[in-house]
């Protein structure tokens, strides 16, 4: 990254990509930097078909299952802490979001749809995970392994098609900018939970949450994100905010532990899968943590984000 510009006082600029042929993209200066590529999938069911209410790790186990042929893209996804001698803090290149929890019954031709955002490198390995998909013709989901057929991937921001009836349509494959987005004069914010948001301490689940701990755990996820994926982060700024979270308030607290399991194929028994839900809200000096706070609702935040897990919606005042 080189400065090439300034423009009405801000400077610009140019990210060099690494793939030779792509045009370079002129940014603003912001406090961090990471392409993602979301993608939009829907399969139909092919039976009446009872899937869990929370289909994160459902889906995250049945298109591991499709792709274990994919010796490559199956490690690039799913071994990274295997492959870094299982450190804690190793990421998953991408994020599943599945539909809301909720419905439970699907009868045939309902239509499934679901979300994957492959962050930074992870992308490389989109047309890999849409391969085996078509190939193996759709998903096998729940306890009975009822099948869904691969119908269609969109690109979730340009709405293109990118694969539909056996088709694979190239051009479609575009990673985007990770917002950075400013507001001025922010002095109150609500964070809603949209999904469990899971937080471990001494492999103790917490059942509480302040400014402080939300704003560290973005910034982690972005520099490690960042830094093993491509795309980068000012760390300087970074800690800077750190310290100023300590100094947001919380002025509304409503939360609770919701209980959650998932059934893992691996260790063939159920597992916790639960976190807190629900919204709170905080007052103070909030201008120079909304590029973070708009960021962690594409990233989400806490443990388990690979399932969906800590999703969150965030409101301005």
């Amino acid at each position: 990254v080189v400065p090439v510009k300034i423009i009405q006082n801000k400077i610009f600029f140019v990210y060099f990509l690494q793939k030779k042929g792509k045009q370079c993209v002129m940014i603003e200066n912001t406090e961090f930097y990471l392409e993602y590529l979301p993608i939009n999938f829907s399969v139909i069911a092919q039976d009446k078909s009872i899937l869990p209410p929370y289909l994160g790790s459902t889906l995250r186990g049945a298109i591991g299952h499709v792709l274990r042929n994919d010796t490559e893209a199956c490690h690039y996804l799913y071994d990274n802490r295997r492959l870094d001698k299982k450190r804690k803090e190793v990421l998953n290149p991408y994020i599943i979001v599945p539909p809301m929890i909720g419905k439970k019954l699907f009868y045939k031709n309902d239509i499934l749809n679901f979300d994957i955002m492959f962050l930074g490198d992870g992308a490389k390995y989109a047309k890999n995970v849409i391969d085996a998909l078509s190939s193996q013709g759709g998903l096998r989901l729940g306890v009975r392994r009822n099948k869904f057929i691969f119908d269609k991937a969109v690109h979730k921001t340009d709405q293109r098609v990118i694969w539909q009836d056996r088709t694979f349509y190239q051009a479609a494959i575009r990673k985007i900018p990770l917002v950075y987005k400013t507001l001025d004069n922010v002095e109150s914010v609500t964070i809603k939970f949209l999904t469990p948001l899971r937080r471990r301490r001494n492999n103790e689940l917490l059942k509480d949450v302040d400014f402080s701990s939300i704003i560290r755990n973005i910034t982690y996820r972005i520099e490690s994100l960042t830094g093993r994926y491509g795309g980068w982060v000012d760390t300087e700024k970074m800690e800077h905010i750190q310290k100023l979270s300590s100094k947001i308030i919380t002025t509304k607290k409503d939360i609770e532990l919701v209980n959650m399991e998932r059934y893992s194929n691996r260790t063939n028994e159920k597992m916790d899968f639960g976190g807190l839900m629900g919204s709170m809200s905080f007052h103070g000096d909030l201008s120079l943590f909304v590029p973070w706070l708009y960021a962690a609702q594409i990233l989400h935040i806490g443990g388990n984000t690979t399932f969906g897990m800590g999703r969150i919606e965030v409101e301005f005042i």
